[in-house]
C-alpha cells in the first residue's frame, strides 16, 4: 500500500530538514571561538522545531526517519 502524497510530501520534507540540520551543525564545530554564532544557532532551533512539529503532524515519520 503506497502512502498518502501529504505523508511522502512531509517525508522528503523531513529528509531535507535533517540533513539541513546535519550541515548547520558540521559549520557550528568549525568555529575557531567559544562564541558561536548566534544566527546560526537560532537558525539550528528553528530547524529542530520543524523537524519535531511534522513528527507530531505525521507520528509514522519517527519510525522511518534516518
Amino acid at each position: 500500500m503506497s502512502e498518502d502524497p501529504e505523508t511522502a510530501q512531509a517525508r522528503m520534507f523531513l529528509a531535507e530538514l535533517e540533513y539541513y540540520a546535519e550541515r548547520l551543525v558540521r559549520r557550528r564545530g568549525q568555529w575557531r571561538d567559544d562564541n558561536p554564532n548566534q544566527a546560526i544557532e537560532v537558525e539550528l532551533a528553528q530547524v529542530h522545531q520543524q523537524i519535531e512539529n511534522l513528527r507530531r503532524r505525521f507520528p509514522g515519520l519517527w519510525q522511518t526517519s534516518r
